[in-house]
């Protein structure tokens, strides 16, 4: 959804470019940047909140889901290196989290590497140690 909309703003700018309403990017953009900034604003204090709620502590599994869908609600990450490291900070707190199982820690994963997330480990699967026979 987002990238269809990110698409269709470009398209559209380029389409009045080259058409004779040159003067309606201006309004445009504006109108973009009115609706981008609120965006902004909710999806920095939802990394917020969560950092917040995770700082010192693993993610539990009654609260997976919550942030999975708060995460994947997320359309973007701002861009500043206080919200990367936030966002390192809740995928860290899941990744060494003991009550999450590996497909939830992968699937969370996903959604910060659709964030364009860099940094983060992919998530080890927990392997079952070998019984070593012994003579």
């Amino acid at each position: 959804m987002r990238h269809l909309i990110k698409y269709g703003v470009i398209a559209l700018i380029v389409v009045l470019f080259f058409s004779s309403e040159r003067m309606m990017i201006i309004p445009l953009i504006f109108l973009i940047l009115a609706v981008s900034i609120p965006f902004q604003i909710s999806y920095a204090l939802k990394i917020k909140k969560w950092e917040i709620h995770l700082q010192r502590r693993d993610v539990r599994q009654v609260e997976f889901h919550e942030l999975l869908d708060d995460m994947k609600a997320i359309w973007w990450v701002p861009n500043h290196p206080k919200y990367w490291g936030r966002c390192k900070t809740i995928y860290f707190a899941a990744l060494h989290s003991r009550e999450l199982s590996f497909e939830q820690k992968r699937e969370l994963f996903d959604v910060f590497d659709d964030l364009k997330l860099k940094g983060i480990p992919y998530p080890k699967g927990r392997d079952v140690p070998k019984k070593v026979d012994m003579f």
